[in-house]
């Protein structure tokens, strides 16, 4: 799953530990039946704030797999060594989780590939950690004040949900979640087929990875839990598998932009000419941004088309739209209306028929106003520019 590696481009969001946090979301998502759903849940503003970039996010999440007869799993994942103390933090979320879901039936705790986990905090016995918990004088919000403020006074209680918690625990090592999830998706992404091969399947589970990482995001933005039921995730397959094949390539635009979009302005694209070039137009600094979030777009969708050797299709496409802006400078100039901003709007309204939607159309245009481009095109000819190259 080569394509898993999230784009490095200047400027776009860190997913960070997060990232494997929703692969292994997937990896549950891919298994489940009908009438099962998997749900992604965030508890605490932090770790809305910092979902993007910040590995500690785990230690704010729940995700949880629940089956058609209401029972249900829940499952952490750590990307990191699992000291006595990040066991103990694990402990204290499913207490939390327990006392939120006493219908829990199996806790698990998922570690990546060449990482210990120490469970030292499921063995110590209840008095021991109870003791722990109801000593602790850390601010009201941590996550043990949070424990507390349940069991104190109350170690019957404590003693019950945590010998509960620990006959249902389970640590599960995942050797390589990329295959894992690859050999799960073989057959809803056609894999095997003739005209699929490795780039395209590839591509599609990229793609299921954006769509379900921009979904979680948006419901976590909204303190909301993302829940994906089975027949969510066979349309998201069927869907995938029709906008991502040889015949065409048209990532969800509303994904991508959730999930790797600029999301600022900052002092490099200042400096750039596609930046440049929006100014000489008067546009909004909203606007500016929006015009470079589709010139991302084009450029990962450019991307694609290297790797899959279909070189000429990009240089077709870029020829098209130097055409396209060509015929309306030359309109504005006899009609003595060439100003930026319409030659920016105008050029937008022209169609490529290499590409299959707008966003792709006009992020091709602001692409070629970068530097040091064959076909490179103008909202306003700088010193020593024409419009005839």
């Amino acid at each position: 799953m080569d394509n898993m590696e999230l784009v490095n481009s200047a400027g776009l969001n860190s997913l960070s530990g997060f990232s494997y946090q929703i692969k292994v979301f997937i990896f549950q998502l891919t298994q489940i039946h009908p009438g099962q759903q998997v749900e992604f849940e965030t508890l605490d503003d932090v770790a809305v704030r910092y979902l993007p970039s910040k590995d500690t996010v785990s230690d704010f999440c729940f995700k949880w797999s629940i089956d058609k007869d209401s029972s249900i799993q829940l499952f952490q994942v750590k990307q990191t060594n699992v000291t006595e103390n990040v066991g103990r933090q694990v402990l204290y979320n499913w207490l939390l989780a327990y006392n939120q879901k006493p219908q829990i039936t199996k806790f698990i705790l998922y570690l990546a590939q060449g990482y210990a986990s120490n469970t030292k905090a499921f063995t110590n016995g209840a008095e021991e950690e109870y003791k722990t918990v109801i000593e602790s004088d850390k601010v009201e919000t941590a996550l043990v004040s949070r424990v507390k403020q349940i069991y104190n006074g109350n170690l019957e209680k404590f003693r019950r949900d945590y010998q509960t918690i620990c006959s249902k625990f389970t640590v599960c090592s995942l050797s390589d979640i990329d295959k894992l999830i690859a050999d799960q998706l073989t057959a809803p992404f056609h894999a095997t087929a003739t005209d699929i091969g490795k780039t395209y399947f590839d591509k599609r589970i990229y793609e299921l990875f954006t769509r379900i990482c921009a979904r979680i995001m948006d419901c976590a933005s909204n303190r909301t839990p993302y829940i994906c039921v089975h027949a969510e995730y066979m349309q998201l397959c069927e869907e995938i598998c029709k906008n991502i094949s040889p015949t065409q390539y048209t990532p969800d635009y509303e994904a991508f932009c959730q999930v790797f979009a600029q999301s600022d302005l900052t002092d490099e694209i200042r400096l750039s000419r596609e930046y440049r070039q929006l100014s000489y137009c008067n546009l909004s600094s909203a606007d500016i941004l929006e015009h470079l979030r589709w010139e991302q777009y084009y450029q990962s969708i450019r991307q694609h088309f290297l790797s899959d050797a279909k070189k000429g299709a990009i240089s077709k496409t870029e020829k098209i739209a130097r055409q396209n802006h060509t015929d309306v400078v030359h309109e504005l100039q006899a009609e003595g209306k060439d100003i930026p901003l319409l030659r920016l709007v105008k050029t937008r309204h022209c169609g490529i028929s290499t590409l299959n939607d707008e966003f792709s159309r006009w992020g091709t245009y602001i692409f070629l106003t970068k530097d040091n481009l064959p076909d490179q095109i103008s909202w306003k000819d700088e010193d020593g520019e024409t419009n005839e190259k």
